[in-house]
This record gives structure tokens, sequence and C-alpha cells, in this order.
């Protein structure tokens, strides 16, 4: 199988393949729907407007307790410095911000 492609989530085919056949498809689909609901709530609670392609890819490529933790740990952040639920510029940027300390992802 070839191991490069220009769309991002195809770096995952294989571990992904791997894993389910390591573990189990069941254990594999709670996995995803646990990244699903991390991607949607970074969409809902975290998207200025420009960020959601950010978070898709981030949601893809980037593995579940990287995904928690940094969801966490901007939370968090925002209740530390108060900023208000209405301020999806700031928020967005610290989440981000988190995320591409862990794992830059190229937003394009």
């Amino acid at each position: 199988m070839k191991e490069s492609s220009s769309y991002p989530s195809y770096k995952k085919v294989m571990p992904n393949l791997n894993s389910i056949k390591a573990r189990g498809i069941e254990r594999f689909l709670g996995q995803q729907k646990e990244r699903i609901r991390l991607v949607e709530t970074m969409i809902v609670d975290f998207d200025d407007g420009r960020s959601r392609s950010y978070y898709c890819k981030s949601g893809a490529l980037l593995d579940l307790t990287t995904l928690e933790n940094s969801l966490t740990k901007a939370i968090q952040e925002i209740e530390t410095h108060h900023i208000k639920p209405s301020d999806t510029k700031t928020k967005a940027r610290i989440l981000k911000s988190i995320l591409g300390a862990v794992a830059p992802v190229n937003p394009r």
C-alpha cells in the first residue's frame, strides 16, 4: 500500500487497521465515537469561524489522549483567565496554541 497522500488522515490508515486487527473493531469504533465527540466540542465551543478545518485535522491525526488532554488544558486556561464564553477568538487561539505545541497540524 502506498504510504503517502496529500490527504492528512491517510497517514492513519495503516495504524488504524493494525489497531482493529489487534484490539477489535468494537474498541476502535468506541474510540472513534469519542474522537468525534471531542472534535464536535472543539467546533461548538472554540470555533472562531476560521478553525473548523484545523480542529478536524487535529482530530484525525492526534491520538485520543492528546486530544482529551489538550481540550481539558484549554478549558482550564480559559477558566483561569476568566475568558468570556462568547470570546471565541481568544478561546480558539488558546486551543490552537495548545494543539500546535503537542503536534503542529498544517491548517491548509
